[in-house]
């Protein structure tokens, strides 16, 4: 009895652990290795992600051509974030100072300086017009292989044109007012021009002329010509209205017909500029001053009345 009480118990043993072996969830329980599909699993799993990084790479060309395009567009764009405004800085400077190199080198000298000061302003055409008459007539005093005449201008009202043309305007019911500040400014850049400017042919109107002549400003015409020019107002200067080349070119006639043509004396800066270069221009201008007031008529020419 107890034998086959034995034999039974030994039997279900052995049954239990049957089912403990084919079944993985008991095996489990009782602390036994991973079933092994589990461990399957585990390796699909690596294997799958292996393949998908390895598929994406053979998207790219599988050479890793796109990564480095990415790359160096990446770095530029980096650098572009942290240095814009210096590349932008200098390559406008870099402008700034191709375009002055330019000018340098191409920039002639004038043969001849003039300035033009009254009231009355003068057209860009015009000023060229004339400059353009000149350049005809004179020589290539500088002997840089070509004749330029500069005509400047500068536009103000004395005291005297000032009060004038605000009497003038309020008889006439007209609506215009001077900037005060502005033509003060005018008027010191006219004082620095006769006094230290590089304009030595001056034509100017009467109220400008007789600031400058007061103060000695003008060459005396007979230290320039044997015969006085017809047309002389005073000892330095003459209506340019009567000479020969205001009747003759239209482009001359781009002034008021009150102004006055002289000579500035030396310019009084050119102690500290270099007297012999100023010497030298200054013999220019007059040659021209002169070729300006005695100009003659072409032959057959018959002026009119």
């Amino acid at each position: 009895m107890e034998n086959e009480k034995n034999r039974t118990v030994r039997e279900n043993s052995e049954e239990s652990g049957e089912r403990v072996k084919n079944d993985p969830d008991a095996r489990s329980a009782k602390g036994g290795d991973a079933p092994e599909e589990y461990e399957s699993n585990a390796a699909r799993r690596l294997r799958m992600l292996g393949e998908g990084e390895a598929g994406a790479e053979g998207a790219q060309g599988g050479d890793g051509e796109e990564e480095i395009v990415e790359t160096t567009a990446s770095r530029l764009s980096n650098f572009w974030y942290h240095n814009k405004w210096k590349v932008i800085i200098g390559g406008a400077f870099a402008f700034i100072l191709l375009i002055a190199v330019s000018q340098y080198f191409s920039h002639s000298s004038p043969d001849a300086s003039l300035l033009y000061s009254g009231t009355t302003y003068i057209t860009a055409n015009g000023n060229r017009a004339f400059c353009a008459v000149l350049e005809d007539m004179m020589d290539d005093y500088n002997g840089d292989g070509r004749t330029y005449a500069q005509l400047n201008d500068l536009v103000f009202y004395t005291d005297d044109q000032l009060a004038e043309y605000e009497a003038y305007c309020k008889e006439n019911n007209i609506d215009a007012v001077v900037d005060r500040m502005a033509n003060a400014q005018a008027a010191e850049r006219f004082t620095y021009q006769v006094f230290g400017g590089e304009s030595l042919i001056c034509i100017l109107s009467p109220d400008q002329y007789r600031m400058v002549a007061q103060s000695g400003g003008f060459v005396k015409l007979a230290e320039i010509f044997d015969e006085i020019p017809e047309g002389a107002l005073d000892e330095y200067g003459v209506r340019f209205a009567e000479t020969k080349l205001w009747k003759f070119y239209d482009a001359v006639r781009i002034f008021p017909d009150d102004v006055i043509v002289a000579l500035r004396t030396l310019p009084t800066v050119s102690a500290m500029t270099g007297r012999k270069r100023a010497e030298r221009e200054h013999a220019y201008n007059e040659a021209l001053f002169k070729k300006i007031l005695t100009f003659e008529y072409p032959e057959g020419y018959v002026p009119q009345e």
